[in-house]
């Protein structure tokens, strides 16, 4: 009887191993068809600026316009607020949000260098109004994906952060195989003139190439997307016949009997109400936003650019690594990454000083701290990277902290004021950028920084 026994459970693990991997493979893509668009835009940042009439100021104008984006956001919290605890608005909503993603990135991929003469100068309206579709897209999945997710066993959630992750990595990939960002050559600007200009290589491939690549990612996302939903579907109908009760009354716990391997938990067991501390955790991920999402994209081009064309790029890729080695480590040591007030309150700190480095190297140019010595670039590389793993780490930490005991709300609000963050920092340093707080250096251009 034992030896039955043991070859039965065998054998149900062997079925169940697949399944898993499944899983892992399907809560991966889906998290993908997260931030992916708008990441590609950052990405194509060094390609975009030297060809469109704003130049630097590109980066705080293109995150003011994705930023007002939040609007949707805004309006998914109008809806559930609404329709009280239903989760129906989230099947159409994600819909709408990869078909606009879809669809956006291939009509951006013939547009997105014409130009539209206003108010007194050639504009890049189509890829301001694109992009900022695009960044509808990016901000309301922030408040439908998590709610999403959080209708499944929660060891699913590290792995939609890891698909999260990607969402940044596979843009920079992308760039890395285009050759963005190498040192343009300076030559006179006519004849017999000793100004000089900068003149940049081709890329491999062009950005309308790179555009349609994340319009197909985004389709496949999507695919991802159905396949889960027809498991929730199928897992909810399941539940209806098959329950467990667990302890010693029907307030307990309910545990789903089925066979796919991918969990659905019951959602009464866990607690909408928020503590202090949740509160605390909250207004922490709305601090890091501002400056994560909102502060630190806008101000790329002025922080990085001084130190080299090639700084500029590698930085960012290096950036958009982070999230996936920070993901990574969560899913391999998940002990790394239970909530501590004490640490989170140090990594906020710290996470905060090194945005403070950020600002004064974008608020000194042209002329920034070891802006001619070989150590500078260094540095502001090491001061990026460390930004972003603190951040992220942090925001991993939150996220299963609130998956765990709000569930469902805390996820939502998690996404909200992540939005509102965003929206925040962006406004912050676009208005900056109005007042010309900021200056460009000319790669072609000496200035005797001392």
């Amino acid at each position: 009887m034992e030896v039955e026994k043991k070859n039965v459970a065998s054998s149900q693990e062997n079925k169940t191993k697949p399944k898993k991997l499944v899983g892992y493979i399907l809560f991966l893509l889906f998290g993908i068809g997260t931030w992916l668009n708008l990441n590609g835009i950052w990405i194509e940042l060094p390609l975009l600026i030297p060809r469109l009439p704003e130049g630097w100021s590109l980066s705080p104008q293109l995150g003011m316009a994705s930023n007002i984006a939040n609007i949707g956001p805004l309006i998914i919290a109008l809806i559930r607020h609404l329709i009280g605890k239903s989760s129906s608005y989230e099947f159409p909503s994600i819909c709408v949000i990869f078909a606009v993603g879809i669809s956006v990135p291939l009509i951006l991929s013939f547009t997105w260098f014409k130009q539209i003469y206003l108010l007194g100068k050639n504009r890049s309206i189509y890829l301001l109004v694109l992009g900022f579709f695009l960044a509808l897209v990016n901000c309301t999945s922030s408040v439908t994906y998590l709610p999403f997710v959080n209708h499944f066993d929660h060891k699913w959630l590290n792995i939609y952060f890891a698909g999260e992750s990607l969402s940044s990595l596979i843009p920079a990939i992308l760039g890395l195989i285009q050759g963005v960002g190498q040192k343009p050559k300076c030559v006179p600007v006519s004849l017999n003139s000793t100004e000089m200009k900068a003149e940049y290589y081709p890329a491999r491939f062009s950005v309308q190439i790179y555009l349609i690549c994340l319009s197909i990612i985004m389709l496949i996302s999507f695919i991802a997307f159905i396949i889960l939903w027809k498991i929730k579907v199928k897992n909810e109908e399941k539940s209806q016949a098959k329950q467990i009760i667990v302890g010693e009354n029907a307030q307990s716990s309910l545990l789903t009997v089925n066979n796919d391997g991918i969990i659905v938990e019951n959602q009464d067991d866990k607690q909408e109400k928020f503590t202090r501390r949740t509160i605390i955790y909250l207004i922490i991920i709305l601090w890091t936003s501002i400056l994560l999402i909102g502060c630190i994209p806008s101000l790329n081009s002025y922080s990085l650019n001084p130190y080299g064309p090639s700084t500029f790029h590698y930085v960012i890729i290096l950036c958009q690594c982070c999230y996936p080695f920070v993901s990574l480590l969560a899913s391999t040591f998940p002990n790394l990454f239970s909530v501590s007030t004490i640490g989170i309150i140090i990594s906020t700190i710290s996470g905060s000083l090194a945005f403070f480095y950020i600002f004064l190297t974008a608020y000194m140019s042209p002329c920034s701290p070891f802006v001619d010595e070989w150590s500078g670039k260094y540095i502001i590389a090491i001061i990026w990277a460390l930004v972003y793993l603190i951040f992220y780490y942090e925001r991993i930490v939150l996220g299963n902290y609130f998956n765990k005991t709000s569930g469902h709300r805390g996820l939502f609000w998690y996404g909200l004021l992540t939005q509102a963050g965003a929206f925040i920092g962006a406004l912050f340093i676009f208005i900056l950028t109005t007042f010309d707080v900021f200056k460009e250096r000319d790669l072609c251009t000496y200035y005797p920084c001392y």
